[in-house]
């Protein structure tokens, strides 16, 4: 069989590069966002706290949470139950230690997770927003990048059981998300809930007769523009889960089944 081109290569991967370029749009949108839905008292406590979320959701994800994430073909923890193999976590070093970089795809999946994990941290502070402070919020980010996140992340991008349902039950290609759905919004979300169940209401949500009352946010121009931004995001973040997750790029880049590091991805 002949070799492929390695300009369909480079292509691919530039084409890749330039839809996970555009995903800090729907970061910086979900910012504005909550900007613009809370009371204008608290807009520069939003948007610091937003940058905030960013940076500490980047550096712990980096320093940590990749670790566990993993990716295809990588080592992991494996339990043995009932006589199926079920990949529970990933197995590798801090500090993306050994990670080949360049323009692989392994270094693709960590800048766009990168993004992704703070887009999933956004949910919680969004939800929750006029009703916590920053030290609060700052930890929650580094829980939900250092672990939760990442976690949930491998048994779906990193070749975990809920990837692998269709080898251990034959169920079909096993468990597959390349826009994020479960990996950003469930986690996100579920996140959300808790710290919203948390925190309770905002201050003057219920009347003392326990009537709600509406709170209507400061700014619907930042609401706006924040969703637009945030679709435009979305689009590179669907665009590059595909490419690299679910295996299906203009020019065919396919995860392999086995092997480690590098080896467990091929551009063809």
């Amino acid at each position: 069989m002949a070799q492929p081109s390695p300009f369909i290569s480079e292509i691919t991967t530039a084409l890749c590069l330039v839809c996970i370029l555009l995903v800090p749009l729907a970061v910086v949108g979900l910012a504005v966002l909550t900007n613009g839905l809370g009371k204008s008292r608290s807009a520069a406590h939003a948007m610091l706290a937003s940058m905030c979320v960013i940076a500490i959701a980047a550096i712990a994800y980096i320093a940590v949470g990749f670790s566990w994430e993993g990716f295809t073909g990588g080592a992991s923890h494996v339990i043995t139950i009932g006589g199926k193999p079920w990949d529970w976590i990933a197995q590798q070093p801090f500090f993306l230690r050994g990670l080949p970089l360049g323009a692989s795809p392994v270094s693709l999946a960590v800048v766009l997770q990168m993004f992704a994990v703070g887009i999933a941290a956004q949910i919680p502070l969004n939800a929750a927003a006029d009703r916590w402070r920053l030290g609060p919020i700052c930890a929650s980010t580094a829980v939900l990048a250092v672990w939760t996140y990442p976690l949930f992340a491998h048994w779906v991008w990193g070749g975990g059981w809920l990837a692998q349902l269709g080898t251990i039950y034959g169920l079909g290609s096993g468990f597959r998300d390349t826009g994020g759905a479960s990996t950003i919004n469930v986690v996100g979300g579920l996140t959300a809930l808790v710290m919203v169940w948390i925190l309770g209401p905002r201050a003057g949500k219920y009347t003392p007769e326990g009537m709600p009352v509406g709170i209507p946010g400061h700014n619907l121009v930042n609401v706006v523009f924040g969703c637009l931004l945030a679709w435009a995001g979305w689009l590179g973040l669907n665009s590059a889960g595909a490419m690299l997750f679910g295996g299906a790029p203009p020019s065919g880049l396919v995860l392999g089944a086995g092997g480690s590091g590098s080896d467990a991805y091929s551009l063809r």
